[in-house]
């Protein structure tokens, strides 16, 4: 086939975990006239070379044992210097669902590519996001002049930059949801809430923007009406970790458990197992006051991974918010089992027999940590304390 012009001083990252495959795209590009094609086979790979060579272009594979395209793909847009790099993600058909697909246009991938693929298509999913790209480059640029005069505190110059990007491209939401966001860095909130209603009027499935005025309606004490915004939101893109956390929250301070349940775990869908995610939850739990819960979620991780010390421990701080002592001395005494050598097991069995009064098996257990691990300052401190009468 003959060299496309478009690919010809584009520098691409193919990142692909199947060999043959990745050996495939790669011809591919190279048979467009690509200059430059490098390739990753995990995600570690990708970083490195995002990280010591200039980029234009990434094919990510949505997912594999090694390669989580949503992640890269986020690390790549919350970096101020390789967020301009546009980023095509690959998967089998059917493969990704529809809320997958969500999650990554929400994340503002440039496109999706289906296997198997075939040279045409990736030629013209390249001249398609080109010339897209190309279409938004003076509203981006007004885009980023508006920043840097946010930065300094020119607010004037930057509101006039964000009105040329807004005429140059009124009907791209992002150029609504980024003025939407300089203007709440300036301050000006009512304005700010205006660029978010407008870009719910250009694209009625911005999840960012219902999102970002849900925030602002929170503060103005609204919260019924920033509740239904946040719903609208996670209606659109489900798979948001941080809405989803807000959702379970406002749910629990309803009284709602259940449905607080179901927005959590919707939220850690992406947790490579059921003991991960659990005790994800009840982190979460842990995090807003909600021990009780907590317990329950870290009983149901050690059901499925009860070998994990970690958790042990996590459960243990669980039981003694909630003055569950002797549970908790139960919890460290199982985990001594699984981990006889661990001094933060000992240190924390120490805490729990303090709490309950038992001072000198407190100091026994403390006086092990020492041994085990000398410089445990935490240990010494409170062996002190506990040594001197409490003085």
């Amino acid at each position: 086939m003959k060299s496309d012009a478009t690919a010809q001083n584009l520098r691409f990252l193919v990142i692909e975990g199947q060999n043959d495959l990745r050996r495939a795209i790669v011809g591919m590009l190279k048979g467009l006239g690509a200059g430059t094609v490098l390739n990753a086979t995990t995600d570690e790979e990708a970083r490195e070379v995002l990280a010591r060579q200039p980029v234009d272009f990434v094919l990510c594979d949505w997912k594999a044992p090694d390669i989580n395209g949503i992640q890269l793909l986020r690390f790549v847009r919350e970096s101020s210097i390789l967020q301009s790099i546009a980023f095509l993600l690959m998967s089998r058909k059917g493969q990704m669902e529809q809320d997958d697909v969500a999650e990554a246009n929400e994340n503002e991938a440039d496109g999706l590519l289906v296997k198997p693929l075939n040279q045409q298509e990736i030629e013209a999913k390249i001249k398609e996001i080109t010339k897209r790209r190309t279409e938004m480059m003076e509203p981006n640029i007004s885009l980023a002049r508006a920043a840097a005069f946010t930065d300094i505190g020119a607010f004037d110059e930057a509101e006039v930059e964000l009105d040329n990007a807004q005429k140059k491209k009124p009907e791209a939401s992002r150029v609504w949801v980024k003025s939407g966001e300089l203007y709440e860095e300036m301050g000006k909130e009512e304005k700010a809430k205006a660029s978010y209603k407008e870009a719910t009027k250009v694209d009625d499935d911005c999840a960012k923007a219902y999102d970002s005025l849900s925030t602002l309606l929170e503060k103005e004490g609204k919260k019924e009406e920033a509740f239904e915004l946040l719903q609208r939101a996670s209606q659109i893109s489900p798979r948001n970790r941080d809405r989803q956390f807000r959702i379970s929250k406002v749910l629990l301070e309803k009284g709602s458990e259940d449905e607080a349940r179901i927005a959590l775990h919707k939220a850690l869908a992406n947790e490579t197992s059921d003991a991960a995610r659990s005790a994800a939850a009840a982190e979460f739990f842990l995090s807003i006051g909600r021990a009780d819960m907590a317990e329950a979620e870290y009983a149901f991780a050690l059901e499925a991974d009860p070998e994990n010390v970690h958790y042990f421990n996590r459960l243990g701080i669980a039981f003694r918010r909630q003055r569950k002592f002797k549970e908790a001395v139960e919890n460290y005494r199982k985990a001594l089992v699984v981990a006889k050598d661990d001094p933060v097991i000992y240190y924390n069995l120490a805490l729990a027999l303090a709490e309950s009064g038992e001072t000198q098996q407190s100091v026994g257990s403390l006086r092990r940590a020492m041994v085990l691990d000398p410089q445990f300052k935490e240990a010494e401190a409170l062996l002190k304390k506990l040594t001197a009468g409490g003085k």
